[in-house]
């Protein structure tokens, strides 16, 4: 695992209705904050300061840098004042000093929807406009056009420095095709890539009822594995209302949804669509043994273990999402044990919750898998820079300086006071946190699905199908998605600039 201090930049946001599955746009609601007036100087944002962005002092004399995004993660870019909330006035003097220092003043275009978004993205750069020189945009959605050479490689984009802190080592390990082809990156300035991180939630009054064995420790003795999790939900389930039926109103060890949380398995056990090859080249890894494994157990968990559950009916109502609805509601009152969900959960759901809970990673296949891994999910914001600008020394300060200075000032307001220290209760809850932040996951071939890849298998098989036969499954539904990434590694191979 990557032990460097986590560069986090994120903002608090609620959502009243939530993704219909993994990718899909958010059902309604607006984005706001709730994050107190703190003033205190952490530690990291002491540390965050200190490293140098490397970009030259210059002046651009008042010349407008415009950021596309879309309306559900607004709220995580467009700060018109301060008002004393500690997140957004870092978000707004983010940009004030990004402005500031270069005289250059930022603009946004966030009122489109996901798809008037994406398709405005498309028409602007095919028109040759230079309306915008930065797309936040949901990243599957982006997906659907990134073979249409809209996008330049920010390789080539002066001032752009990937090894710095603010830009996720996933984008050159993960992302790149070769060595230097990086069409899609993933920055602190993508503050959606960080509160859409996937974990595990569990109730620390249940664990104290049961006698649970301190989980932290379990965690860090790598012995956090789904077979860990099934026996430790076995003897947990209650029939709470009596009727001598297993169903929504009764009590169990884990409630799960069967959409987006089901998909984030995947790669927390160790799966991977594409791994690239000594000279960088994404190579389609997806079909192999362990991917076999991995369906075998998710059935396993889904359908044959006691004590967890994966319907109600009642909640999934509230928002007509299974997205994590299921598992927030279920958690928030006291109806499970565990719960599988994003960070966004602590925001959106359990502000209310009765009992202290604590945050743990999802687990393993196995102990010999030797990390833990966590997926995002796929509503996140991915940064992509137009091949229609006109100042490419512009475009790449402005943007380096964004993702610097969310670095610098988002993230300690809001990881190190809003989340850390208000929606978790203890020292063991915050390092669970950095180590699940840290070990997140971009997947080539999850980044470029598109919804047309194999990315969405689990949620489809297990839910849709409701069969453990992959074999069968992916033999009657990979043909499409394969051919489909042909033509992403085509395009890649033959990358014009």
């Amino acid at each position: 695992m990557n032990k460097r201090k986590i560069s986090l930049a994120m903002s608090i946001v609620i959502f009243a209705g939530i993704l219909a599955s993994c990718g899909a746009q958010p059902s309604g609601g607006e984005v706001t904050t709730d994050s107190g007036n703190v003033t205190e100087t952490t530690e990291a944002e002491t540390e965050n300061k200190e490293i140098s962005d490397d970009l030259p002092e210059t002046d651009f004399e008042g010349k407008t840098f415009t950021v596309l995004t879309y309306d559900y993660i607004k709220d995580d870019y467009v700060v018109e004042e301060e008002t004393g909330d500690v997140v957004k006035d870092a978000e707004y003097r983010r940009d004030q000093t990004v402005s500031e220092r270069f005289g250059a003043k930022i603009e946004y275009i966030a009122d489109y929807n996901l798809s008037d978004a994406t398709n405005f993205v498309k028409t602007s750069v095919m028109a040759g406009d230079d309306a915008f020189q930065l797309v936040a945009n949901h990243v599957v959605s982006m997906g659907t056009i990134a073979t249409e050479g809209l996008f330049m490689n920010m390789c080539d984009l002066p001032y752009i420095n990937f090894e710095k802190p603010w830009w996720s080592k996933s984008t050159v390990e993960d992302l790149a095709y070769g060595n230097d082809l990086v069409t899609f990156a993933i920055g602190d300035y993508a503050l959606s890539a960080l509160y859409g991180t996937y974990c595990y939630y569990y109730d620390k009054k249940v664990a104290e009822d049961y006698n649970f064995e301190d989980l932290y420790a379990v965690v860090n003795d790598g012995r956090w594995t789904i077979d860990y999790v099934e026996e430790l939900c076995k003897p947990m389930y209650k029939d709470l209302n009596g009727n001598a039926e297993k169903d929504e109103d009764d009590f169990y060890g884990l409630t799960q949804s069967m959409g987006s949380p089901a998909n984030a398995y995947f790669w927390a056990f160790g799966g991977k669509i594409f791994t690239r090859d000594a000279s960088g080249i994404p190579q389609y890894t997806y079909k192999d043994e362990r991917t076999t494994t991995i369906f075998e157990k998710l059935y396993q968990l889904c359908y044959e273990s006691d004590g967890i559950n994966n319907s109600r009916p009642k909640y999934e109502k509230i928002n007509n999402s299974g997205y994590q609805d299921i598992s927030a509601y279920s958690f928030r009152d006291d109806l499970s044990a565990l719960a599988s969900g994003s960070l966004l959960m602590t925001t959106l759901y359990l502000r209310d919750k009765k009992n202290e809970y604590g945050i743990l990673p999802y687990p393993k296949l196995d102990e010999s898998q030797k990390e833990y891994r966590t997926m995002v999910d796929g509503y996140h914001a991915i940064l992509a820079v137009p091949k229609t600008i006109q100042d490419p020394d512009f475009v790449g300060i402005m943007t380096e300086a964004l993702n610097a200075e969310s670095h610098k000032q988002v993230f300690p307001a809001y990881y190190e006071v809003a989340l850390k220290k208000k929606y978790t209760y203890d020292d063991e809850s915050v390092k669970m946190l950095d180590m699940i932040v840290d070990s997140r996951v971009f997947d080539f071939g999850y980044v470029y699905d598109a919804w047309k890849g194999v990315s969405f298998y689990p949620e489809y098989m297990l839910r849709t199908e409701k069969s453990k036969d992959f074999e069968s499954y992916y033999a009657k539904k990979s043909k499409a998605s394969v051919k489909y990434y042909e033509k992403i590694l085509d395009f890649f191979a033959n990358f014009e600039k």
